[in-house]
C-alpha cells in the first residue's frame, strides 16, 4: 500500500523514461566523471522519510560530513537539511589520475503532512547517516479526502 507522503515524494514516471538517470547523464558520467562537479551542481543525498510510533522519522545518508556542517531547521510545517562539505585537499598541485571525492553543499526540503511537537525534534548524526524524530502533535493525522 502507498501512503500520501510516498506519492507526494514521488517522481512521474514520464519524467524519468530511462530511470533515474536520464540518457544523456549515463553517457556522460561515463565518460567524464567530473562534469557534474565542474558544472557546479549541488550533490543530493538520498533521504527516507516515513511515519513509525507516533513520529515522523527522516533518514539521510551523509558520508564524509562534519556533524558540525550539517543544519536541520523546520518551518511552517517543512523540514530541510542542508549540509556543506569542505575539500580534504589542502594543495591544488595534486595530479590526479582518478577524482572522485566530492565536496559542495546541499539542501533539501520536506513539506509533512501533519503538524509536530517543535520542542520535542530530535536529531542524531552517527556513523554518515543523520537521523530525524519528530514527534506528531496529539490528534494530528493525514485526512482523506472524498473525491466527488
Amino acid at each position: 500500500m502507498t501512503t500520501a507522503l510516498e506519492k507526494k515524494m514521488r517522481r512521474p514516471s514520464w519524467m524519468t523514461p530511462f530511470g533515474e538517470e536520464g540518457l544523456g547523464d549515463v553517457f556522460f558520467d561515463r565518460l567524464w566523471p567530473e562534469w557534474r562537479r565542474d558544472m557546479g551542481e549541488e550533490w543530493t543525498p538520498t533521504v527516507d522519510l516515513f511515519e513509525k510510533e507516533g513520529n515522523y522519522h527522516l533518514k539521510a545518508e551523509l558520508p564524509g560530513f562534519n556533524k558540525e556542517d550539517i543544519s536541520v531547521s523546520l518551518s511552517e510545517g517543512t523540514v530541510t537539511l542542508t549540509g556543506k562539505k569542505e575539500s580534504s585537499h589542502e594543495e591544488k598541485t595534486e595530479e590526479y589520475h582518478i577524482k572522485e571525492m566530492s565536496s559542495g553543499s546541499f539542501t533539501r526540503s520536506f513539506e509533512l503532512p501533519g503538524e509536530v511537537d517543535e520542542e520535542k525534534i530530535d536529531a542524531n548524526y552517527k556513523d554518515g547517516v543523520l537521523t530525524v524524530i519528530m514527534p506528531k502533535k496529539n490528534g494530528s493525522k493525514a485526512k482523506r479526502i472524498e473525491v466527488h
